[in-house]
Formats: structure tokens, C-alpha cells, sequence
């Protein structure tokens, strides 16, 4: 399924699975920072709760939802 909404803001958080950004922490501490820097820092809490409410296919799902996430 994709999410075909335009992420909450125009930051790209680029990942690769096999590596060690592929990591599910890395992850959501890069999204953390890019919603930080964007002016989004109120929404970090909420996508940290929401991005560790499932497993890794749900945690990259919502942060779908918050920045451009894109595989290298």
C-alpha cells in the first residue's frame, strides 16, 4: 500500500536497508531531526509513538506520513 498523501513536510530522509541507516533508530532519529528543523518539532512525540506502535514495515508506513523517505 502507498501512501498516496504528500508527507507532512518536503524533508527526504534517505535509508538503506541493508545498512546501518536501514536501522529502525537511525531511522526515526533522522526523521526526529528533520522534523526538528523544518519547524515541526511539536509532531516528534507523536510520530515516535505512532512509528513504534507496530513492526518495521509500519514504522517506515508512518514515517511516510511526515517526510519524504526514500531508499538508497
Amino acid at each position: 500500500m502507498t501512501n498516496e498523501k504528500n508527507p507532512l513536510t518536503n524533508e527526504t530522509v534517505a535509508y538503506e536497508p541493508a545498512g546501518p541507516t536501514g536501522n529502525a533508530y537511525w531511522i526515526m532519529g533522522a526523521t526526529a531531526k528533520a522534523l526538528r528543523r523544518c519547524g515541526h518539532g511539536d509532531k516528534v512525540t507523536e510520530y515516535q509513538s505512532r512509528a513504534t506502535s507496530g513492526n518495521y514495515q509500519k514504522l517506515l508506513a508512518v514515517t511516510r506520513e511526515y517526510v519524504n523517505l526514500v531508499e538508497v
